[in-house]
Order: C-alpha cells, then sequence, then structure tokens
C-alpha cells in the first residue's frame, strides 16, 4: 500500500543531521582531550 500514509513533504531523509553529528564528535573529542590531560597531569 503505497498511498497509505501522509505525504511526507516537509521531512527531508538526509542532509539535516551533518551539523548535529560534528557538534557531539567535537563535544566527544573535546572532553577525551581534557580528561587525557587531566591523567598526564596527576601523573606528573
Amino acid at each position: 500500500m503505497p498511498g497509505a500514509g501522509p505525504q511526507e513533504t516537509h521531512n527531508p531523509p538526509k542532509g539535516w543531521a551533518k551539523a548535529p553529528l560534528a557538534l557531539i564528535i567535537g563535544l566527544a573529542v573535546v572532553v577525551a582531550g581534557f580528561f587525557l590531560a587531566y591523567a598526564i597531569v596527576l601523573l606528573l
């Protein structure tokens, strides 16, 4: 039944998730770098 649901005209399947994904990855890198630097400072 191809026409059973409402037409999704305002829901593009791609192109919207690049910025949030980059933001999440960047935040994870910053947090990981902070913990790595903190561990190095504790070891010195």
